[in-house]
């Protein structure tokens, strides 16, 4: 494709993608309204709340003035809450037009048209829906926006498909230049960096995998487990079938949030709902929380189940650590000793599994209402430490066996390691 053709292709995708998701959202809200018609409601707050939680989906910090909310006075507040499964599925419709952008011979006019729609389209969103008691400020949400379509866009134009790549026969300049950039880079770093970059990444992702794998599974047993619990929640928020529906979808939105929160429980720093709660492996104290039935599942911790929880990230990294033996050939033969390889490969698992940790329950946490609702999540330093310390002391271990060193292969060598 031309520039021009690169270029009108994006934004059309963009464009795509911005309309199917804001109409993702906005037809069942409409049906809603058109169903359950409140005559005091007009539609366009229904069009001005679906674009809200569009924006939302994105980062955009949604402003609330003060005023009255369900009936009670609230001051004002801000939700600033990333509602992680709605963000996946916005950043992976834009990650498409990104790996389709890898076998064009230039990426960048694809890059701008994407982002002018895409910053266009939400900028013109949070202006329209704009109001006295709620609004976004629209230079940031423009911000927000554009960072989040940029990643994704990047992400996928770096990371396409080399399968497809190969086929077409073309890959776009800005990533041969960024590759063959990395490559050198890369190379100029010391022989020990070298060595354990790709072992110390597969094996720290690999625990974080293990850590909300098992989260997740917890999380599916906790909600059979408490089936009548939630059952009851439901009732007990008075909503119809069509009601019933947006709420749940309105749960499944945020399980990536919910499966990150069962991961620091685990972790044993546990989450909070809420400024003054914590819900850890040693112990649960909550206050009022919102009334979403899916909190109907939440772990009760207690002394004895707390010291289980605290194996699951050990024996993660002890597992995912293990892994990595096939990749660790050159960590063998570049360090001299046992205990220089074992120290220097668990220290780099722990680091790249606390720094994922981190980045994740910062993107997870945030502010849901106001008052106490302003604190939701945890900490995402204290869960990195935490990781951190947990991961290295058994990735040590585990890293006698995956990465001790070759024996030396010359003769006077074998005598003075003897």
């Amino acid at each position: 494709m031309s520039r021009s053709e690169t270029f009108f292709y994006s934004a059309l995708q963009a464009l795509l993608v911005c309309v199917s998701g804001l109409g993702a959202l906005l037809l069942p809200m409409s049906l809603i309204w058109l169903v359950e018609n409140d005559p005091t409601v007009p539609w366009p707050v229904t069009f001005k709340t679906a674009a809200d939680i569009w924006l939302a989906g994105h980062g955009v910090s949604i402003d609330f003035a003060a005023g009255t909310l369900l009936g009670s006075k609230v001051p004002a507040f801000s939700f600033a809450f990333l509602p992680l499964g709605l963000s996946l599925l916005l950043g992976f419709a834009v990650y498409r037009i990104g790996r389709k952008l890898a076998s064009a011979p230039l990426a960048w006019p694809g890059w701008l048209g994407a982002l002018l729609t895409y910053g266009g389209s939400a900028f013109l969103l949070s202006a329209i829906t704009a109001s006295e008691s709620v609004s976004a400020n629209n230079l940031l949400a423009l911000a927000t926006v554009l960072a989040f379509v940029a990643v994704a866009l990047f992400l996928g134009t770096f990371t396409g498909n080399p399968i497809e790549i190969a086929q077409i026969g073309i890959e776009s300049v800005e990533r041969q230049t960024l590759q063959a950039w990395g490559r050198i880079r890369f190379n100029n770093f010391g022989w020990a960096i070298r060595a354990l970059a790709g072992p110390a990444l597969r094996a720290g992702t690999g625990a974080v995998a293990i850590l909300l794998l098992v989260s997740a599974l917890a999380q599916a047993a906790l909600v059979a487990g408490n089936w009548i619990l939630i059952t009851q929640l439901y009732e007990g928020i008075r909503v119809t079938a069509l009601g019933g529906i947006m709420v749940t979808a309105g749960q499944l939105a945020i399980l990536p949030n919910l499966a990150i929160y069962g991961a620091t429980w685990f972790v044993g720093t546990g989450f909070s709902i809420g400024s003054g709660s914590l819900i850890s492996p040693l112990g649960t104290a909550v206050g009022p929380m919102p009334a979403l039935p899916i909190l109907g599942a939440l772990p009760i911790g207690t002394a004895s189940i707390g010291l289980i929880a605290l194996a699951v990230p050990l024996v993660g990294g002890f597992i995912a650590t293990l892994s990595i033996r096939r990749l660790a050939d050159q960590i063998r033969f570049e360090f001299a000793s046992a205990w220089s390889a074992a120290l220097s490969l668990g220290l780099s698992v722990a680091a790249v599994a606390a720094v994922e940790m981190g980045i994740l329950v910062a993107l997870a946490s945030g502010a849901v209402g106001p008052g106490r609702l302003s604190e939701v999540g945890a900490n995402p330093w204290s869960v990195a430490a935490t990781v951190f310390i947990e991961t290295a002391a058994v990735s040590v271990l585990a890293a006698f066996l995956s990465a001790r060193p070759d024996a030396p292969d010359h003769d006077l060598l074998k005598k003075v390691k003897r």
